[in-house]
């Protein structure tokens, strides 16, 4: 099933194309903002307003997100479309696992940064090679920053996951 809702534009660009950058935008957003939670937490002193943001964010992200699926669906037909679907999957299991951090489900915290962090690697990596109109040294650059934030947060988060080993006495 094709989409058949008209093609609109603002500026040049498409509604669909549009809406996709500004669900990328607010999940970057909010990832950033629970990045500087306990920077936030210093200045506000108000946990669950730093919450409410966070969720009323990725809210109108996952909103964004719904029309760029609806302006553009089609089958899958290349790897960069796949690479899509699967960002929204993806997002969706990051949305759960939020959902779980809030009924306080143990280690869900660290699932919901984790697979945000791949959610966004994924998001960029499907804007980058999906569309025709960015000029390929913009692709490199996107691509291989990409690449370098995903290696980084990927070690980040697997020094966590392993305990560090004691050395000494015994």
């Amino acid at each position: 099933m094709v989409s058949t809702l008209p093609a609109i534009s603002i500026g040049g660009i498409a509604i669909g194309d549009a809406t996709g950058f500004l669900a990328l935008i607010l999940i970057g957003l909010s990832s950033m903002f629970m990045l500087l939670r306990s920077k936030l937490l210093k200045v506000t002193k108000n946990i669950a307003a730093i919450r409410a943001t966070h969720i009323a964010v990725s809210a109108l992200a996952g909103v964004f997100l719904l029309v760029h699926v609806a302006y553009l669906f089609t089958p899958p037909v290349s790897v960069s479309m796949d690479l899509g679907y699967v960002s929204v999957a993806v997002a969706v299991a990051v949305w759960l696992t939020g959902t779980a951090f809030l009924e306080r489900l143990r280690d869900s915290l660290f699932f919901h940064g984790a697979l945000s962090s791949i959610l966004i690697g994924l998001v960029m990596v499907h804007a980058a090679t999906s569309s025709v109109n960015i000029p390929l040294f913009l692709v490199e650059i996107i691509l291989g920053t990409t690449l370098v934030l995903m290696v980084a947060n990927a070690t980040y988060h697997f020094s966590r996951a392993v305990p560090k080993s004691r050395t000494g006495g015994r």
